[in-house]
């Protein structure tokens, strides 16, 4: 799977949340040519799955320490 095709995955898992798995991964076997539709299985919907979860938490982390070292800051002042 391409960056390409993996990101027009990720953002049809995005647009597509309230929708079941087995249509979202016809959605995206749609947009991929044939020869790899067949390989593109369940597996590899879960690991995109949690490959976003996995970078929405980094950000949710990233986040979360400079507000705190705002709040910090405030304090101190």
């Amino acid at each position: 799977m391409t960056r390409e095709e993996r990101n027009k995955a990720i953002k049809i898992i995005l647009n597509n949340r309230d929708k079941p798995l087995n249509e979202i991964k016809r959605m995206i076997k749609k947009e991929m040519p044939i020869e790899e539709r067949t390989k593109f299985t369940s597996e590899n919907l879960f690991r995109l799955i949690t490959e976003l979860n996995q970078a929405k938490q980094e950000n949710n982390t990233v986040s979360k320490g400079t507000r705190n070292t705002i709040k910090i800051e405030r304090e101190e002042r």
